[in-house]
């Protein structure tokens, strides 16, 4: 048998040697790529159970809502205290924890009631005083442009005279049809023609409408609920000290206006008729929006409109961020 030669032997070891570095760059990467993959089962397995937490939250709440009391909603029931709930139910989760906030849509203007037959003269008045109350950057014309789009927006007909229709909207960059129906979120604002983020969201220098729009409440505004603003959108009459003196009545109990001071409700204005038409106690509607949280810093979003009927609450709108 022949020997190899020095040299031969030189390239064997040489090719062992690449061979066992080859192997081992292999097993490094091979270690490398399945620590990167345990990583991302471990994400999606915490992020899965931070979403089942957050879920849990929203189930709790419709719990709470089907055992309310509906003769009357107001804050100071078990409901309106959904936060410190959130924050004592977690203690017994030992780890993970849900934080989240529900509230009474009912508190706010509802967007789609704005056609309202033989409403929409003070409808829109309320929302253009809405403007005005939160000082939005926004000229006369600008805001009445808007408006008659938004009408376009809601009304059933494709007809059009001072708004936008489809033709408006087929022309953009990323065209999209008219509703030509009821809003079913109120994000869907921004989708109309004149309607600017900053208007919805708001900005350094003045707040945007965002908190306080709401859809599918059927036009009505909880007295007990409603804010300074959104009560003051409603009529002139209602000043500053008429609506302190409307949350000195909390909770209204049933409707009445013998408590508040400052306007006289006995004054038969078509604009009155209107305000009292518009006035509840009650509320159906409701918005949540709560966090799941897990120790490894996994966090979900979820965000979810509850509709109730006879205690009876359901999910109507779903969305996890």
């Amino acid at each position: 048998m022949k020997r190899l030669s020095r040299d031969s032997r030189g390239v064997v070891l040489l090719l062992v040697l690449g061979m066992v570095a080859l192997l081992t760059v292999m097993i490094v990467n091979f270690s490398a790529d399945q620590g990167f993959d345990m990583e991302l089962a471990y994400n999606f397995r915490d992020s899965l159970q931070a979403q089942y937490i957050a879920r849990a939250g929203i189930e709790a709440a419709i719990v709470i809502l089907n055992n309310d009391e509906t003769a009357y909603d107001s804050e100071d029931e078990e409901w309106g205290g959904f936060s410190d709930y959130a924050m004592a139910a977690s203690t017994f989760l030992e780890g993970p924890v849900f934080t989240g906030t529900l509230k009474d849509e009912s508190s706010k203007i509802d967007i789609n009631s704005l056609i309202a037959e033989g409403q929409q003269e003070f409808r829109l008045l309320q929302f253009k005083r809405l403007f005005d109350l939160l000082a939005i950057d926004i000229t006369g014309e600008e805001l009445e442009d808007f408006l008659n789009a938004l009408i376009d927006w809601l009304d059933k007909d494709s007809e059009t005279t001072f708004g936008a229709e489809d033709d408006y909207y087929d022309s953009l960059e990323h065209p999209y049809v008219c509703k030509d129906g009821p809003m079913d979120t109120p994000e869907e604002i921004l989708l109309v023609k004149g309607m600017k983020p900053e208007y919805y969201y708001g900005t350094d220098t003045y707040e945007g409408i965002q908190e306080y729009i709401a859809v599918g409440t059927g036009g009505k505004i909880n007295l007990n609920t409603a804010s300074d603003v959104v009560l003051m959108s409603m009529t002139e009459l209602f000043s500053q000290d008429v609506v302190d003196s409307i949350k000195d009545c909390r909770p209204f109990e049933q409707v009445s206006y013998e408590c508040i001071q400052g306007v006289d409700f006995a004054d038969t204005s078509d604009e009155m008729a209107w305000v009292k038409t518009v006035l509840d106690i009650k509320s159906s509607r409701f918005s949540i929006d709560v966090k799941g949280f897990m120790p490894s810093g996994a966090q979900i979003n979820i965000q979810a409109f509850l509709q109730r009927i006879n205690n009876d609450t359901r999910i109507v709108y779903y969305k996890i961020y």
